[in-house]
């Protein structure tokens, strides 16, 4: 779902669960982030985001480290905090720096107290691991102090700590910068802070690729894999993106060049993906498109995120269609520039992933045509809310709009259901007043390009139901 500010936005609303299609290919998989039934054991429960560092920041007030002077003045934090904002945000442009030069003397010449040894080895594989991501453009935002420094006489030691905003591109993939926080603590005298000290560094809230201990880096022109793992894991991940890339280009003419990461376990990738629910919340996805979205502008900053445990309980067939479906919405995000139905954009998303699937529809759409025979025929489309996380007819909303679109295909061609997708997501001219009605502008789409309504759609649509129900 696109966001109205620049965050990341998980497509994890957009979850669909097993069919019994599924259970024909050991759970091949619907949707954007595809639950799936697990035939494996998981990968190891522990965690593999390296903190960045062998200590993260605390949030409780600083006592001064050292002995001063008997008798020796207090200085209080609030005479040095603009030089000590200045210090800071000099170190911090410095290390930017030494990561676009690939510095590592630069990059860990700023690194000190108890822990120096360990801090020094982490931060050097982390600047090791955004070289070889291709880390680039790296730019400061903002900071703030989440924990001031205690008053303290000079010579003495004091710390505090800061939550850093920056940004970044990968280079040869993003388009658009994609923003994380930091959580740093720093130390310094108060006499002289001019050279702070980073005692500690930490992602705050959600890591990036660069944190995951082990990483690998696997780069084509058309994929990044980032993957923990062995070779066959990182070959197999990176053969099956270039089969969906082919099968996205195939129907939409092209296809975006992704960021494919695969963390070791599901607690990782809930947290890569900002879940605070953990793996639970998850909910047996296989994979989630995430990235930021700004209105009226094209994506430019999406990463797939593969979900080990429903990930490696998919045979072959279904790993392709997951991967297909999640290819299709970073591609048409980073092609188009407004938001549409959630039934245009999974049912297409399902329609480029099963084009090359030979399994019978009635399997393929097994729990739409379940809940039909319990709940009687629809008489609309899905609406957005029946994609919410959770929601009891999640799998039939995936179907129902999956046949909602070849409905469309079969009748006016693949090519215009392309057209119509493109019209609706952008290329359609509508007033300012009318950008937020998404429907009504499908609706605009399906007579300007595909020269039908959504009532001739609605009725060749149950049409379709009431033969698979025979």
């Amino acid at each position: 779902m696109p966001s109205q500010t620049q965050r990341p936005t998980a497509a994890l609303r957009r979850s669909a669960a097993t069919t019994s299609a599924l259970a024909a290919l050991s759970a091949l998989a619907f949707g954007a982030c595809t639950p799936a039934p697990s035939t494996r054991a998981d990968a190891p429960a522990t965690s593999s985001v390296s903190s960045v560092s062998s200590a993260s920041p605390a949030s409780s007030p600083r006592a001064a480290t050292s002995t001063p002077s008997p008798g020796a003045e207090e200085i209080p934090p609030e005479q040095w905090e603009a030089v000590r904002r200045q210090s800071v945000t000099a170190l911090l442009r410095d290390r930017l720096a030494a990561v676009q030069r690939d510095d590592l003397q630069r990059w860990l010449a700023p690194l000190g107290g108890s822990s120096k040894a360990a801090l020094r080895r982490s931060q050097a594989e982390v600047l090791d691991r955004m070289t070889a991501i291709g880390v680039d453009d790296v730019q400061l935002v903002a900071l703030r102090e989440t924990t001031a420094p205690v008053p303290a006489p000079a010579g003495t030691s004091v710390a505090w700590d800061v939550r850093v905003s920056l940004t970044y591109r990968i280079r040869g993939f993003d388009t658009a910068p994609r923003a994380f926080d930091l959580d740093l603590t720093l130390k310094a005298d108060p006499a002289s802070p001019r050279r702070p000290e980073v005692t500690a560094s930490a992602p705050s809230g959600r890591p990036q690729p660069w944190d995951l201990t082990g990483l690998r880096v696997r780069r084509s022109p058309t994929a990044l894999v980032l993957a923990v793992g062995d070779d066959a894991r990182l070959e197999e991940i990176s053969r099956r993106a270039r089969t969906a890339a082919s099968r996205v280009a195939t129907v939409w003419g092209s296809a975006r060049p992704a960021v494919w990461i695969a963390p070791v376990n599901d607690a990782d990738a809930a947290r890569l993906l900002g879940r605070t629910d953990g793996p639970a919340g998850l909910g047996g996805v296989a994979a989630a498109t995430d990235g930021p979205l700004t209105p009226g502008e094209r994506a430019g900053a999406d990463r797939i995120i593969l979900v080990p445990k429903a990930w490696t309980s998919l045979r072959p067939d279904g790993r392709d269609v997951v991967m297909t479906h999640e290819l299709t919405h970073v591609t048409v995000r980073g092609s188009t520039t407004r938001g549409v139905p959630v039934w245009l954009s999974e049912g297409f998303a399902e329609l480029v992933a099963y084009t090359p699937i030979d399994l019978p529809e009635t399997a393929v759409v097994a729990p739409a045509l379940a809940l039909v025979r319990a709940r009687g025929m629809p008489t609309a489309l899905p609406a957005d809310d029946d994609f919410a996380p959770g929601t009891p007819t999640l799998q039939a909303a995936y179907g129902l709009s999956l046949l909602a679109l070849r409905t469309l295909a079969d009748a006016h061609g693949t090519r215009a259901v392309v057209d119509l997708y493109r019209a609706a997501a952008g290329g359609l001219a509508v007033p300012i007043d009318r950008v937020d009605d998404r429907e009504g502008i499908v609706d605009d789409a399906l007579r300007s390009t595909v020269g039908t309504t959504r009532g001739r759609l609605v009725k060749d649509w149950q049409a379709r139901l009431r033969g698979l129900l025979r």
